[in-house]
């Protein structure tokens, strides 16, 4: 086992920009709400989103999923699969 670190070390910087990036994001949201709520009171909540992303991303991953379980039935029926090949070698070379 190797001693060191797995990630390059300007990754933490990059994460601490991050962090950075969304606690000022978080704060400026805040200073709009302070400012805009003694402006305009008549204004009505907001509602929440629907899930419009959710539907399209399940499909893609039961897509993918179904595609490899066709690839996988394929590998599996002709026997060709890198295990079955490579108990095919022996050992003597000529």
């Amino acid at each position: 086992m190797r001693n060191g670190f797995r990630f390059p070390k300007s990754t933490v910087v990059f994460m601490v920009l991050i962090l950075g990036g969304v606690l000022m994001a978080i704060k400026k949201g805040g200073d709009i709400e302070r400012s805009l709520s003694q402006v305009n009171p008549q204004i009505t909540p907001i509602q929440p989103s629907d899930w419009a992303l959710v539907p399209p991303v399940v499909l893609l991953w039961m897509f993918f999923c179904a595609l490899g379980l066709v690839g996988w039935g394929i590998v599996y029926a002709l026997k060709r699969s890198g295990m079955h090949r490579l108990a095919e070698i022996t050992g003597d070379r000529k």
